[in-house]
């Protein structure tokens, strides 16, 4: 059973310490009404929708909606003139386009791939280029997902804006009962895959997601979406609060964010939920082979050691570090490995990460290393019989089970905030008192 309640509000948020942030928290929890059973009414959707988010002070030039508009993707070799000769401009009226942007941008610039918005009217009598009655009114360059630069031909002459496209933001509640695993669930219910594989981050260190987790568990999450409207390029999301009810015991998560901009999760006690180290390499996907002593190898047909953890998945998945580093090597490796990288964290640990299809930009042997930044894609590089990511873990030098080893909790909620974490709290757990499936 799901409940989706869809609540587009401005998005000016930090969870800082500071009352604007308990206003706003306190104010996203309340909006989500309790998961009810089949036929339950949400709640009136608001009358404007979607709002923009907090930095896009520059609107949406005027009048252009009312435009017939033109969208050109430009390809490798185009020109400006080239793009503009099918719609009849005069000579004239092309330089002056041509002057007026060569002020603002390099018409030798044009990025392959982006786009170009042109936008005519056929009642103008304003002396601009005609094609069967149509006038150049306006012309937009995409400069970024998020960014454009505006031309507009007004009674002055031809007018530079420079403006941001507004992100947009919803907050939603959803809750369900896993019928065979999380992640079928999940999709089956509709919950977008990265916040399913937030979800296994914000728990794994606590729970085994592969062995511990099925049918009749539980789960509710309160996430938050922000996308640019008509495009999922730049989709982003954010779990502010979690719970997951697994063989009768609950457990929650509680974002909370500094006044720095970092946040974490933590739990009822306020204990962090987060460690040095992610638990999994991959964003959620199936273990097909554990770490073992002895196994039958797939190709040689013999026994031998399986030293690390294979995670199936996609060729092209994007492959995370799984702590702060250092790589000390990145290429082929012999030994069946293939395309292979290695990161030295610390003095203690090393990682390997093997049968690669290829490396991210900017990886290279000596490169620091973030914990979860993308490092590599899934491949069936070396001696491999399908796509997936052989993953190994060292700890002093010697092989150690990942699926195994456990860390210490990193630190608890900071005084400052104990009063800000309390009050969510409670509200959640208000929340979650009356919701169905638990």
């Amino acid at each position: 059973m799901i409940l989706m309640l869809r609540k587009k509000r401005r998005d000016r948020a930090s969870f800082g310490a500071n009352a604007f942030f308990i206003g706003l928290f306190l104010t996203l929890l309340w909006l989500v009404t309790p998961i009810q059973p089949s036929g339950a009414t949400p709640l009136k959707q608001p009358a404007n929708g979607v709002t923009k988010e907090k930095g896009a002070t520059h609107p949406p030039i005027e009048s252009l909606d009312t435009l017939e508009q033109i969208i050109y993707r430009i390809r490798r070799g185009d020109t400006l003139a080239k793009i503009l000769k099918p719609y009849g401009l005069s000579g004239e009226e092309r330089e002056l386009w041509f002057r007026s942007i060569r002020k603002h941008y390099s018409l030798r610039r044009l990025r392959t791939g982006k786009e170009i918005y042109l936008y005519f009217t056929k009642n103008g009598s304003n002396g601009a280029g005609e094609s069967n009655g149509r006038h150049l009114k306006a012309l937009e360059l995409e400069l970024g997902d998020d960014r454009v630069l505006t031309w507009k031909r007004e009674n002055q002459g031809i007018v530079f804006r420079r403006r941001e496209r507004p992100y947009e933001t919803e907050v939603k509640a959803v809750a369900g009962t896993i019928t065979d695993s999380l992640y079928e669930s999940g999709v089956r219910l509709g919950i977008h895959l990265a916040v399913i594989s937030q979800f296994v981050d914000i728990f794994a260190w606590d729970v085994n997601f592969h062995t511990d987790v099925g049918p009749g568990d539980s789960f509710k999450v309160l996430y938050k979406k922000r996308y640019l409207k008509g495009s999922n390029k730049n989709e982003t999301f954010r779990i502010l609060a979690a719970a997951l009810i697994n063989r009768g015991k609950k457990r929650f998560a509680f974002y909370i964010e500094k006044e720095n901009g970092t946040g974490n999760y933590y739990d009822l006690e306020g204990r962090s939920l987060a460690r040095t180290f992610l638990r999994y390499p991959v964003e959620f996907s199936r273990i097909s082979s554990t770490f073992s002593h002895v196994r039958i190898h797939p190709i040689l047909k013999t026994k031998r050691p399986h030293r690390g953890v294979d995670f199936a998945a996609r060729a092209g998945t994007p492959v995370r570090a799984v702590a702060d580093g250092r790589i000390t090597y990145a290429g082929w490796k012999r030994g069946g490995y293939g395309k292979f990288i290695e990161i030295q964290h610390g003095s203690v640990f090393r990682t390997y990460y093997a049968h690669l299809r290829g490396f991210a930009r900017g990886v290279r042997r000596g490169t620091r290393i973030k914990k979860g930044q993308v490092i590599g894609y899934v491949g069936c590089t070396g001696r491999c019989t399908g796509s997936h990511l052989h993953f190994e873990l060292y700890k002093n030098g010697k092989y150690t089970n990942p699926l195994k080893m456990m860390l210490p909790v990193r630190e608890r909620i900071e005084p400052a905030l104990q009063n800000i974490f309390e009050n969510a709290k409670q509200l959640f757990l208000t929340e979650l008192a009356d919701s169905h499936p638990y």
